[in-house]
């Protein structure tokens, strides 16, 4: 094992002092692209990690089938087997080229993570991250009590408003599920203005967002997984209402 990472180093060691920054790029890139695609969702670590954020990837698995296992590449983006220098640079490319998405439930660690340097290599994703796909399900709040919904609808967009400490170019997508879980029709409807207000909310904090140089855009979709959605038709001029349109 040791004469193993000593190769590694001097390898990593070569790259770090005889490329140009351009080619290291290219080579970082091919190291720590995803085997499915390059999306990750961000989760806080549960077990006893190095790193203070789980990173989770799509793992092939079968015909039209796959399952979220632990990124590997967190694993080797180590100072030990690469060097500070090329861990580094590793990492930064890491946060360039993957999709970061956020659940509604986890969104409470947005502003955690972009601030967070959990791989202790003094890059921060705030500085470096261009992508991220962010979940909200209007309807979650919708069981509980008016206070408590209240609370947790503020909650969300507080979250929201923590992409404010993106200091890249950074592309946010608000995926917005439309998907009514286990309300029927009936208490779909009767929950609908409480939704739609708590989605004028969100709209407020994304227009703050936007004033501030943040690319931000929203989309609605059924599930968590779908790729394409529908840009939501943003009614604000006295109307207090929103409309997603939706395919058919």
């Amino acid at each position: 094992p040791n004469r193993s990472t000593s190769k590694t180093n001097a390898l990593a060691f070569g790259i770090y002092t005889r490329l140009p920054r351009e080619l290291r790029n290219r080579i970082y890139t091919f190291c720590v692209q995803g085997s499915y695609d390059n999306e990750v969702i961000v989760r806080r670590t549960t077990t006893a990690q190095r790193t203070t954020f789980s990173h989770l990837i799509r793992e092939y698995c079968g015909l039209h089938a796959y399952q979220w296992i632990e990124d590997p590449v967190a694993s080797y983006i180590d100072v030990k087997h690469v060097g500070f220098d090329v861990a580094r640079e590793m990492l930064e490319s890491y946060y360039w080229t993957r999709t970061l998405k956020f659940s509604h439930q986890e969104l409470y660690l947005l502003g955690p993570f972009l601030g967070t340097d959990s791989f202790g290599l003094g890059a921060v994703p705030a500085n470096y991250a261009r992508r991220m796909q962010v979940l909200i399900q209007p309807f979650s709040y919708a069981v509980l009590l008016p206070e408590e919904r209240l609370l947790e609808e503020d909650n969300c967009c507080r979250a929201i408003g923590e992409l404010a400490l993106a200091h890249t170019a950074m592309e946010v997508c608000l995926q917005i599920d439309l998907a009514q879980g286990s309300l029927d029709d009936a208490d779909y409807e009767s929950f609908l203005d409480g939704a739609s207000h708590f989605m004028l909310q969100i709209v407020g904090v994304v227009e703050s967002l936007k004033a501030n140089g943040l690319r931000i855009r929203i989309k609605s979709s059924a599930t968590w997984d779908e790729k394409d959605g529908n840009d939501m038709l943003l009614v604000s001029n006295g109307v207090d209402r929103w409309i997603a349109a939706k395919s058919t």
